[in-house]
């Protein structure tokens, strides 16, 4: 039998060396996780916290999308430099070790936040709030969809609100602003300087200049990366766009209604609130002690108009009582608009908020709650989203589509073309770093995937890529010519032109080195026919009839009469010699003064903030695991 032939040769010798065989390899298996040392690729040990690699690989991730989001796909080509991969790593390593440096100060000061101030602080956080009350659903969705836990989120809160407790006293303290700081600094930029300035003017210096044959040959040799023909490919690709795809969206009233029945949010007009402020601006002395004041006296039950006709610096108080309309959420500052929205009852008003602009008190005039229009009001809005989120709708699944057939059906774009209901087009020549070509032939994402040396050479299918989130493209090379350099026959008046211009623009600067020689010595300057002289030109740093570096150049010369430097205004070669320096007048430093001071406290607060950090860095125990980070930037940029 079966059985009795399986006992039979298990007392083989076949047998017995595959048993051995299985058991000494479970043997060394289990054993080796003993034997070869663990690899450690935590990148950094401060004290007893390791930051795990994993960590740090999250938060990259973190700011990536942060990125992406703020500044669209073009910081893609930012990525693609794996040099810049790596900086970006360790910035973001460098800023999780300031927090955890500064997390342990925070626990070795003994500073800790109990469960109340964490839950109060939750209950505060206007994303958690709905009419102006906390929202327990509101928060777990909104904690949900930042991936997290109500439990994990309370955690960190409480360690930021402990790191507040130790940090906000010394920002405050040392963004502190002194009267004399602000007065140095509005007087050295609202300073003016009066020039004479020497400009050579090229156009009639080019009629005395000429080159020979020689001097042109000789810029071609030069520059010759002047005179390249670029490379350029031709090539067969589909264009899929959200707005093409608007026409196959079919519409009816059944459809809009039920669209608009489970889109109400998409349509509701927002909450308006009618208020009035109070401001105290920055120019003025003590402005921030002269709106408490202010605050005081309303809370005293002082009149709005009458406090306002006393302390505010609004020109048309008198006239508008510091009327501000009917306003809507994000209408305003942030930190005016949560203050408005903060308040509970019409008639109340604000504590003092303090910005950039100077002081401001609030006042509640009046609330528009918010309401969802019929149907029929705003049918045409309506329909306008219902157009474009089913072409969207469609251009996701035709995209998913595309993807799929391009890759399958590599050779061609005919059956990509075919599933997608999309026309082949054909792209003509196209020469790399043509932007005057039509879009999207000219734009960097396309040029990128068109010379990519891959998708020029193999004559398949390249990927699909996004251009930007409501269009995509694939595209197949046919034909590519490398870049080449055109012989000087074919570009002798390029040639000409250029080494001309160039020859002009050296004469221009011998001529300017001639009058400031003459300057520096206290000669009189005699002024050749292409040169145009202006005296006494009074010029200030924020002058915009004059190119700005030129500006820079001449606020850059030592306060010294008859120093000067030779530059360039808007492409033409001058010399600028300084004559005197100006102090402003009074109403011209308040102006500075008000900016200066917001400036510089902002200035003083990210000083202040560095140098917690760098602090926080000193007294604690950091070190960097140099091979764990080699391993895991290396493990990145082959995943990427």
């Amino acid at each position: 039998m079966l059985t009795d032939k399986l006992r039979d040769g298990a007392h083989g010798k076949v047998f017995k060396i595959l048993f051995w065989i299985i058991i000494l390899s479970f043997i060394f298996a289990g054993v080796g996780n003993y034997l070869i040392p663990k690899l450690n690729t935590d990148p950094v040990k401060i004290g007893k916290y390791s930051i795990k690699s994993e960590q740090w690989n999250a938060q990259y991730q973190d700011q990536v999308r942060m990125m992406q989001n703020q500044y669209g796909p073009q910081v893609n080509k930012f990525f693609e430099n794996p040099e810049n991969v790596k900086a970006m790593r360790m910035q973001v390593l460098e800023r999780m070790i300031d927090n955890v440096a500064l997390n342990s100060v925070t626990y070795e000061q003994g500073i800790r936040v109990g469960d109340e101030q964490v839950k109060d602080a939750i209950r505060k956080e206007r994303a958690f709030q709905k009419d102006g009350k906390f929202n327990n659903d509101l928060f777990l969705a909104k904690v949900r969809n930042m991936g997290s836990s109500p439990d994990y989120f309370a955690e960190q809160l409480r360690t930021q609100l402990a790191q507040e407790t130790l940090v906000n006293p010394i920002l405050l303290s040392g963004s502190s602003v002194y009267p004399h700081e602000v007065e140095l600094l509005a007087k050295l930029f609202a300073q003016t300087r009066v020039i004479d300035t020497y400009t050579v003017d090229t156009n009639k210096l080019a009629k005395t200049v000429s080159v020979t044959d020689e001097e042109v040959k000789k810029f071609y040799d030069g520059n010759k990366n002047l005179f390249k023909k670029p490379a350029s490919v031709k090539f067969t690709y589909i264009l899929l766009t959200v707005n093409d795809l608007k026409k196959e969206v079919k519409v009816t009233d059944e459809k809009l209604e039920e669209y608009y029945n489970l889109n109400q949010t998409d349509f509701t007009v927002p909450q308006k609130r009618e208020c009035s402020q109070i401001l105290i601006k920055a120019s003025t002395e003590n402005y921030a002690q002269k709106a408490k004041e202010a605050l005081a006296e309303l809370k005293s039950g002082k009149g709005f108009e009458a406090v306002g006709s006393k302390y505010s610096d609004g020109k048309d108080f008198e006239k508008d009582h510091g009327s501000l309309g009917l306003l809507e959420k994000g209408s305003l500052s942030s930190q005016l608009d949560i203050a408005l929205f903060a308040i509970n009852k019409v008639g109340e008003v604000s504590d003092v908020v303090i910005d950039d602009s100077g002081a401001h008190i609030l006042k509640l005039d009046g609330i528009t709650e918010s309401f969802v229009p019929k149907l029929a009001d705003i049918k045409d809005e309506v329909k306008a989203k219902f157009v474009d989120a089913k072409a969207l709708e469609l251009y996701n699944e035709k995209t998913a589509k595309l993807t799929d057939v391009s890759y399958e059906n590599p050779d061609s774009l005919e059956a990509a073309s075919k599933s997608v209901d999309s026309p082949i087009l054909e792209s003509g020549v196209v020469s790399l770093g043509d932007k005057s070509l039509k879009w999207p032939l000219s734009t960097d994402d396309v040029q990128k995937l068109a010379f990519n040396e891959e998708n020029r050479s193999s004559n398949v299918n390249s990927a699909v890529i996004s251009l930007g989130n409501e269009a995509c493209i694939v595209l197949n090379v046919n034909d590519y010519k490398d870049e080449t350099l055109l012989k000087l026959d074919e570009v002798k008046d390029k040639a000409t032109g250029l080494a001309l211009n160039h020859k002009v623009s050296e004469k221009a600067q011998a001529i300017l080195a001639e009058i400031k020689k003459s300057v520096a010595e206290g000669k009189d300057v005699e002024v050749a026919e292409d040169v145009t002289k202006a005296s006494d030109v009074t010029i200030s740093r924020d002058d915009q009839a004059l190119d700005p570096y030129f500006v820079l150049e001449v606020y850059s010369i030592p306060n010294k009469v008859n120093d000067s430097v030779a530059t360039n205004n808007k492409g033409q070669p001058v010399l600028a010699v300084l004559k005197s320096v100006n102090d402003a007048d009074k109403a011209e430093l308040d102006k500075y003064t008000a900016l200066i001071r917001a400036q510089l406290v902002q200035f003083k607060q990210n000083k202040t903030n560095s140098m917690i950090y760098l602090g926080a860095r000193d007294i604690s125990d950091i070190e960097y695991n140099e091979d764990g980070i080699k391993l895991v930037n290396q493990q990145n940029n082959n995943a990427e």
